[in-house]
Order: structure tokens, then C-alpha cells, then sequence
């Protein structure tokens, strides 16, 4: 964890530990460092809190670094149960939602554990990233950009929006090919439950060749050029907890 060498209002701290009681599941922790921590308040010696959590185990919070603490009646609800926050809402398999990516957080997804794709958010709404396979072919650059258009009361009619660019080579294969995708689309609900849609050009750039044979000289010859395709692109994807 990282840490943070600020002061925060001690009153405001205390005031938010004392809802977070032992009758209380989980809690969300959103430190001044714009992470958040998610997992069952097991401790409070006045100095600092434990929270247990799924992936990292037992988690010692100094109290000076903490912003904010929402108890577990805010949390997402499935089933009639209190579940953890969607901890991977930016993104489906492969196409990218509109649900942004907080400052500082990142991501390294495996499909079919050949391609990875990591991803960094270096604002609130800006993050780039890289996709790749095993051995480094195709290797793209990830630009993406998104935004909240529209925030509803409950919490789960949201409207985000996403563009962004993918462009890379065939690398060491071939590495005059080029391709990319240019993108935006539009994503409807909240992190646990919604669609989105988007549309975009897949592009490609490649050298092709021909052999001609001249028969006043008995001889082949043969020459190059580059080929340009753009191609229209749709997805759609939902998920729903």
C-alpha cells in the first residue's frame, strides 16, 4: 500500500469509523491517495484500522490517510446479499466500456492466457496501456479516453462515454504491417449491471508484391507497394452481476 504523508480532519475520520461498527459486513476505505481498499473491518486501536480483504489478506490503515469510509448498506447488492464492488468495470473480453478508470488504478488482463493487455489510468479520465502475446506480435499502444455524461439519483442510470485508439505493428514478424482501431462508444447502467455500444474503423497497412515475367528479356521482375483498408467496426457487450 502506498503511503501518504498528509493530514486529514481527525473529527471527520472518527466520525466516519464510528458508522463503520462491528454490526457492519464490509466497508470501502478511499484513501488521500485516490486508491480505495474494500474488505471486513476486523480492527480499530484508535491509530489505525485492519481490514481483511480477499486479495491481500490483513490490511493496517493509518487513520491519517484515510479520506473517506463507506460502510457496506452503500455497497452493490446481488441476490439479497452484499457483494464487493465489480473490480474490473472498465472493460469486457476484449471491448472497452465506458466506466472510468480512477486515477493511479491499473489492470493486466489474459485472454485465453496468450494475449495480455495492461492498462493505467494517469487521470481520472485518461489512461493508455499496451496489448501483446507471448512473443511480443502483434504489439499495440492503448490511448483511451472516458467520462460520466450523466449521473442519475439512484446510482444506476448512469451514461459514460469512451473513445480511444489501439495502433501497433506485427513487430519482429513483419514489421512493416500496421493496424489499429479507432473507436467511441456510449455505456448505459453502473459498474455491476449495463450495456454498451460501441462503433469505430479497424484499419490495416501492409506491402504486397507481384512478379511479372518479361519475355523479350526471359526474365521475372518484381516490384512492391502498400495497401491501405479501413473496414467499420460495431460491439456490443453487457454484463450483469
Amino acid at each position: 500500500m502506498d503511503s501518504v504523508m498528509s493530514q486529514v480532519n481527525s473529527n471527520a475520520i472518527n466520525d466516519s469509523l464510528k458508522t463503520a461498527d462491528t454490526t457492519i459486513s464490509y466497508v470501502v476505505v478511499e484513501l488521500e491517495n485516490n486508491k480505495s481498499i474494500t474488505g471486513k473491518k476486523v480492527s480499530d486501536d484508535g491509530r489505525e484500522i485492519g481490514i481483511m480483504t480477499v486479495d491481500k489478506g490483513l490490511i493496517l490503515i493509518p487513520k491519517y490517510q484515510i479520506r473517506t469510509i463507506t460502510v457496506s448498506a452503500t455497497m452493490p447488492s446481488v441476490g439479497g446479499k452484499k457483494v464487493f464492488p465489480n473490480p474490473h468495470p472498465s472493460r469486457y473480453l476484449y471491448s472497452p466500456s465506458g466506466i472510468p478508470l480512477k486515477k493511479g488504478d491499473g489492470y493486466i488482463q489474459a485472454i485465453y492466457l496468450v494475449a495480455y493487455q495492461g492498462q493505467y489510468a494517469l487521470t481520472d479520465h485518461f489512461s493508455i496501456g499496451i496489448t501483446s502475446t507471448l512473443w511480443a506480435s502483434p504489439f499495440l499502444v492503448n490511448v483511451k479516453y472516458t467520462n460520466t455524461l450523466h449521473k442519475s439519483a439512484d446510482g444506476k442510470k448512469n451514461v459514460y462515454l469512451a473513445t480511444g485508439i489501439q495502433a501497433g505493428s506485427l513487430t519482429y514478424i513483419d514489421p512493416r504491417t500496421y493496424f489499429g482501431i479507432g473507436y467511441a462508444g456510449l455505456t448505459f447502467g453502473n459498474p455491476e449491471s449495463n450495456v454498451t455500444v460501441n462503433g469505430g474503423f479497424l484499419g490495416e497497412s501492409s506491402i504486397w508484391y507481384y512478379n511479372q515475367y518479361d519475355p523479350l528479356t526471359g526474365r521475372w521482375t518484381g516490384d512492391e507497394g502498400r495497401e491501405n483498408e479501413f473496414l467499420p467496426a460495431i460491439s456490443l457487450s453487457w454484463n450483469q452481476r
